[in-house]
């Protein structure tokens, strides 16, 4: 079975690049120095400092391996390529307006799953969540159905750029 490809804008690929430096180069190594110095206080069964440098070094050692895992199975989206398509369709890193049945209107913009984030004024939301999943593809105009659990919705595609 092929990888999951991760896509990424170049800022966000580098940004995970330089997380996964400082983890390997400084935080992990200071997490290693807090066990050796806990050790050191021999009484380990009742040793507080040394359970939670041990737990510390098992989240930086899980987050290395989670950067790893995605820098290694990335496309890089090129913000020229990205623009030079200039594509009609919901495609990664399009700004869409929708607006669901209730008549409430949004403007999203389409983002890889590492990218989404929840500031209310540029609402980033991942082309493989129901919303981005249901109108990827489509063009100004097209209405379709967003399916959650339990339910669906139509949405409407005011524009795309």
């Amino acid at each position: 079975m092929a990888a999951k490809k991760n896509y990424l804008t170049q800022e966000w690929y580098e940004k995970l690049v330089q997380e996964l430096h400082e983890l390997k180069k400084t935080k992990l190594p200071a997490v290693i120095e807090r066990i050796s110095e806990a050790r050191a206080q021999w009484d380990l069964s009742e040793n507080f400092d040394y359970k939670a440098a041990l737990e510390d070094r098992d989240l930086v050692e899980s987050r290395i391996i989670e950067i790893e895992s995605l820098v290694d199975n990335v496309e890089i989206i090129s913000e020229k390529a990205k623009w030079a398509k200039k594509s009609s369709s919901v495609d990664y890193g399009s700004i869409v307006r929708i607006q669901f049945e209730d008549g409430k209107e949004y403007k999203v913009t389409i983002v890889g799953s590492w990218e989404v984030n929840a500031d209310k004024s540029n609402v980033h939301i991942s082309f493989e969540s129901p919303l981005g999943a249901a109108i990827r593809g489509k063009s100004a105009g097209d209405s379709c159905p967003m399916r959650m659990a339990s339910w669906k919705q139509m949405i409407t595609i005011l524009s795309v750029n």
